[in-house]
This record gives C-alpha cells, sequence and structure tokens, in this order.
C-alpha cells in the first residue's frame, strides 16, 4: 500500500521541475503563459473530485479492488500523458491521472486499518503518512533528474512498470472482497460539480484577474452545489457520505483541524522559497534546497507520530503536533536580510517535524470511529478537508499576502533613496505578516484537537492485554 501512496506522490510533485521543459514542447507562447498553470490545475481538479466519490466507491465494491483499479487508471493516465500530442489533452490526461492517484491514499488507509490489529493500526497510517510525504519529497528530484537524462515525457512512462505490479498485487490478495451497499450517483454528481467550479474561482490569472462578480458568481455557485448535495444526503437512503458521521464531534475536530493544517503547510511550502528569492535574491534552486529541510522532516514526524500514536492519547499528540509547527511557522517571522543558518534551518525542522507528528493521530481519531463499510469515505473526507485547506491558503495568500505587499510597496516613491531597501523591508513585513497568520491557524487547530477524544483503537488494545499497558510490555 506504502508503495503505491509513494508514487502516486512522487508523480504530484515531479511535473513541478520539467514544468519548463513541457510549456515549448506544447507550444504554449509566453503570452499565454498562464495556460500552463492548468497543467497542475487540471490534476488538482480531478483529485478533489475523485476522493469522496472513490472513498466511497471502495468501501462498496472493496478496497483492495479499488486500490488496484486506481493503480491501473493512474497508469492508463500516465501513458496518454506521456504521450500527449497537445496541450489540452495532457491536461484532460492529466485530470484522469490525478482520479485514479487521488484515490490511492485514502483507499490506503482504509485497508491499513481493516487488516491490522488495533495497537498496529496508528504505526501503520504513520507509515502511510510518511510515504506520501517522502513521495512528494523525492519527486521534484526523481523529475528533474529523469528529464535531464532522458525528456520530460519518460518521467511519465516509467510509471507503467512501477504501478502496474501493485496494482496486479492488490487485484490478486483482493479476491476475498464482496459488494456491499450502494453508491448515490446523483449526489457524487453535484459534490463534484460544486467542486470543480470552486477550483475554476479560487484558480485565477495573477496578472490578469477575471472580473470581481464573475469570481463571486462561481463561489455563488458552487456554494450552491454544495448545498444541493447537503439535501441529498439528507434525503437518500444510501448517501455517498452518512452526514451524522461528519458531525460526530471528535470526527469533526479532525476534519477542521486537517483543514488548518492545510492552510498553514501551503503557506510555508509557498512562502519559504519566495522569501529566499525576493528578500535574500538567491535563486530558484536555493530556495528548493532551503525548504528541503522542512519537507524532509515531515515524513520523519508522521513515522514517529505513528509510532507514538499507538501509546499516547490522540488529543495531547496532535496537539503537541500542532504547537509544535506553530512555533517553528511563528520563527520564520523573525526571518530578515542576512538570515543565518541556525535561523534557516532550526525553525523549519520544528515546523516540519510538528507536520509530521499530527497526521496519524488525526487519521487514527477518524478512522477509529467508523465501521469497516466507511473506512474509506472517511479516510477520504479527511484527505479532502486537507487539500481544500491547501486550496484556500494559496488563494488567500495570492490576494490577500500579494495585496498589502503591493500596497506597502506602492507607497515608497519610486527613484527615492532607498528604494530598494524600502521595498525589500516592505516584502519582509509581508512575509512576517502571512508566517504569523499560518502560526495562528496552527494554534487554533491544536485547540481543536483536544474534541478528538481517546482512541478506540487504543482502548482496545489495551483490554486485550487484560488492562496492562502493552507499550510497557513491547
Amino acid at each position: 500500500m506504502a508503495a503505491g501512496v509513494f508514487i502516486a506522490a512522487d508523480d504530484q510533485t515531479s511535473v513541478v521541475t520539467v514544468l519548463p521543459l513541457m510549456i515549448p514542447d506544447l507550444d504554449i507562447t509566453a503570452d499565454e503563459f498562464y495556460r500552463s498553470s492548468w497543467i497542475i490545475n487540471g490534476y488538482l481538479l480531478g483529485y478533489l473530485v475523485a476522493l469522496p466519490v472513490m472513498g466511497r466507491v471502495a468501501d462498496v465494491y472493496g478496497a483492495g479492488r479499488i486500490y488496484a483499479a486506481s493503480m491501473l487508471l493512474f497508469t492508463a493516465g500516465s501513458a496518454l500523458v506521456a504521450a500527449a500530442p497537445t496541450f489540452e489533452f495532457l491536461v484532460a490526461s492529466r485530470s484522469l491521472q490525478a482520479v485514479g492517484g487521488g484515490a490511492v491514499v485514502p483507499v490506503a488507509m482504509a485497508i491499513v486499518v481493516r487488516e491490522l490489529p488495533a495497537r498496529a493500526r496508528a504505526p501503520g497510517l504513520g507509515a502511510i503518512a510518511a510515504a506520501s510525504e517522502a513521495g512528494a519529497l523525492v519527486g521534484p528530484l526523481w523529475g528533474g533528474a529523469i528529464a535531464d537524462w532522458i525528456d520530460w515525457r519518460a518521467v511519465f512512462w516509467l510509471n507503467l512498470p512501477l504501478a502496474a505490479p501493485l496494482a496486479f498485487a492488490a487485484w490478486r490478495l483482493a479476491t476475498h472482497e464482496r459488494r456491499t451497499g450502494g453508491i448515490d450517483w446523483w449526489g457524487a454528481a453535484l459534490l463534484g460539480a460544486a467542486l470543480a467550479v470552486l477550483t475554476v474561482a479560487l484558480a485565477d490569472d495573477p496578472l490578469n484577474p477575471r472580473a470581481l462578480p464573475l469570481t463571486l458568481a462561481l463561489l455563488a455557485t458552487a456554494a450552491a452545489g454544495a448545498a444541493l448535495f447537503a439535501w441529498r444526503e439528507l434525503a437518500t437512503p444510501v448517501p455517498l457520505v452518512r452526514p451524522s458521521m461528519l458531525t460526530e464531534r471528535p470526527i469533526l475536530a479532525a476534519e477542521a483541524a486537517t483543514f488548518l493544517t492545510g492552510m498553514a503547510l501551503i503557506t510555508v511550502l509557498i512562502g519559504v522559497p519566495l522569501f529566499v528569492n525576493l528578500v535574500l535574491a538567491e535563486g530558484p534552486l536555493a530556495g528548493g534546497i532551503t525548504l528541503l529541510r522542512l519537507t524532509a522532516a515531515v515524513p520523519v514526524g508522521a513515522l514517529v507520530g505513528g509510532w507514538l500514536a499507538a501509546r499516547l492519547d490522540l488529543r495531547v499528540l496532535a496537539s503537541v503536533g500542532m504547537l509544535l509547527a506553530a512555533a517553528g511557522v511563528g520563527a520564520l517571522a523573525a526571518w530578515e536580510e542576512g538570515l543565518g543558518e541556525p535561523l534557516r534551518s532550526g525553525p523549519q525542522l520544528v515546523a516540519g517535524l510538528g507536520f509530521g507528528l499530527v497526521l496519524a493521530p488525526l487519521a487514527s481519531a477518524v478512522l477509529s470511529r467508523v465501521g469497516e463499510g466507511e473506512r474509506a469515505t472517511a479516510a477520504a473526507w479527511l484527505t479532502l478537508a486537507r487539500i481544500a485547506g491547501m486550496l484556500v491558503g494559496a488563494a488567500v495568500l495570492a490576494s490577500s499576502g500579494l495585496g498589502r505587499f503591493y500596497a506597502r510597496a506602492g507607497s515608497v516613491e519610486f527613484g527615492s533613496p532607498g528604494f530598494e531597501e524600502l521595498v525589500r523591508a516592505a516584502q519582509v513585513e509581508t512575509f512576517r505578516e502571512i508566517f504569523v497568520a499560518a502560526a495562528i491557524a496552527l494554534v487554533v487547530a491544536a485547540v481543536l484537537c483536544s474534541a478528538l477524544g481517546p482512541s478506540p483503537d487504543r482502548e482496545a488494545s489495551v483490554r486485550a492485554e487484560g488492562g496492562r499497558r502493552w507499550w510497557f510490555t513491547t
């Protein structure tokens, strides 16, 4: 399961480094440069739309079989991307690829919870989270190396021999699964349409933005679609997601905390390289290497968090992880010109460990409270909360953060004494604000984690050991 998660996560980020090579090959001109963002947005759109639907499909048809089918769909999409003759064909193929890749993580989480005993579930979920984060970390290096040695299309062709054997193995291991329940396809269509419109509304050209009334109309349409979906789920006997599951206090707290974590994480992922490029005047490679301190710490934190989640109260562990992330992100507000190595690395390592620590406790809090027939659905909605938080965080960062910088920089008269220093000071102040805002979001998430409740899996493992605290005897 973790191998498939790693491959899917690797593909999501490998495209970042090969994007400059794809643009001229697909005949995208300089004045059409913004269109290239849909190579990423198309994947995001397919990912968001597929997540809740494929989660329910996995619960109905069997998580193992849907895992295998998702890997095959991901493989087919990769082949179509590699062979894409035009830009439009490539974007459509990326969306198809995302439908398979987007389903892999929540379905793998459901399988881990089903197959492992209670006391091993949290470490298993930590391993899945670590594989996802490690794949995202390796992706840019993998994509860049393959593109340099061969070409950008080879990055996607290589997904075939990597993913296809995993799909075959998962299918063979899932022969005992049987269909149970039904699927609300009308609800799936409503939710998919609402998420698609929301993605389009938040993905705008920063240089030539659409008219504000049109953006508001798109957001209103997305809200109306979400309202219709909620009405449909309350009315149908076979909902895509049981409404009472999402309103259960621990699950609702985990969803909200995950959403805020996604907002804070995308702020750091975008803000750190930008600070290095703009304020420190270092190149793109330096920005990526600087961010590597945080992204390398996240999978380590995920593994540690999975191990600790089987031994500690989930509320305590998740809250501590959030506060660690908040402390690290908040310390980034002290960055300024002349940044030294201790301040460059220390806050990021702390923040990365914190971001990783919370993954397994949040997943355990949700998946331990639902039955086997709802686990893939619950995992999908938890993943959806994180992606939605990142999407909203990126949109807020682009609008509010950049807007405040332009307002500050606009007050500096061009050509005035110390013009460059004043503009750089405006940049530093803007970054300070966005890092503090991200830290505040993480503190709020830490408070929400207090509502997660004790872990049923941990209590079950204690009962299975005759009331003894099994981790002292392991």
